[in-house]
């Protein structure tokens, strides 16, 4: 068997692994946190934002100790434009979805932040030990807080009644959070070699592979989450898994990497992904219309973001 049937054999696997290991993590993870009646807005923006995100988070770890550092930058850019433009480009499609403007406008300030934080640190070519420590610092500064409010505002009925997840016992929820973190583990590891062998074999940077098949198969758990959380009419969590999702890649999945092994690349080679992903951020900002208390990603929204992130996909080859 060639190298590159493996290597497909390896990504395929790894998709399959990422997507159902992601899929669990969240299942148990959230019936884990419905004892402490957190808001489902919070629960979108923690819980099943960084079980979704832990594809990216083992991915760009293994890339960076690997030394493809090509392919942990482009994953954590490529996954937050895939996650607002094709994500919640489809789920706006299939089902619009209101928003709550003043918890959506703050976090998604907070979102840009993150970014532009990012981007500040990348500008001498690559992000330190230190820096990626001081994003780490940012993503548990967001989540003690996020759970703060959250439990303040979370009413009890919202807490057991509105989260329509899977009912499951203590045990079998930490045996599903177990059991989901090898395989994400597992997933990532084949991902990255099937990924790093076929970028090689046809002549495709790891920047590009990073950008677009390693930032899709990493994203899928974020679709099924997503998707699924808007057809069960459940919007904060829907909403809020995409942003958490892109502040967690930027502060812990970074941030962790670079602390583990400091990440190097030339920042000229990403200054457009850069951008593209700052407008995808804004967009999704406009389109959620803050000016009103209470606004709405409608089928125009979600067409649009979606068609532009077909444009920016097609532009990278």
């Amino acid at each position: 068997m060639s190298e590159n049937i493996i290597a497909i054999i390896k990504l395929l696997a790894g998709f399959a692994m990422l997507f159902f290991g992601g899929d669990w993590l969240v299942d148990g993870g959230v019936a884990l946190a419905r004892k402490f009646r957190i808001s489902s807005l919070v629960i979108g923006m923690t819980i099943v934002a960084f079980g979704t995100s832990a594809p990216e988070l083992l991915v760009s770890m293994t890339s960076s100790i690997k030394g493809s550092a090509g392919i942990a930058m482009g994953n954590v850019l490529g996954s937050n434009i895939v996650n607002i433009g094709l994500i919640l480009g489809i789920t706006a499609i299939l089902c619009p979805i209101p928003t709550m403007n003043s918890k959506i406008t703050a976090n998604g300030i907070i979102m840009i932040a993150a970014s532009v934080l990012l981007l500040i640190f990348s500008l001498n070519g690559g992000i330190s030990r230190t820096e990626g420590l001081i994003l780490f610092a940012g993503i548990v500064l967001f989540t003690v807080i996020s759970i703060r409010k959250g439990r303040a505002g979370a009413s009890p009925q919202e807490s057991e009644s509105n989260i329509k997840e899977k009912k499951l016992s203590v045990a079998v929820a930490l045996l599903l959070i177990i059991l989901s973190c090898a395989m994400l583990a597992f997933g990532a590891d084949f991902m990255v070699d099937g990924a790093t062998v076929l970028a090689k074999a046809t002549g495709v940077s790891d920047k590009v592979i990073g950008l677009t098949v390693v930032a899709l198969g990493t994203s899928l758990p974020e679709l099924a989450a997503s998707v699924a959380a808007a057809l069960k009419k459940q919007m904060d969590i829907s909403i809020g898994n995409i942003i958490g999702s892109n502040i967690f890649n930027i502060l812990c999945v970074l941030g962790v990497s670079a602390s583990i092994s400091p990440i190097t690349f030339e920042y000229a080679q990403y200054n457009s992904d850069f951008i593209i992903m700052l407008s995808f951020s804004a967009a999704l900002l406009l389109f959620a219309q803050p000016w009103k208390p209470q606004g709405r990603l409608g089928r125009f929204a979600g067409t649009t973001l979606f068609l532009a992130y077909v444009a920016y996909a097609v532009s990278l080859f």
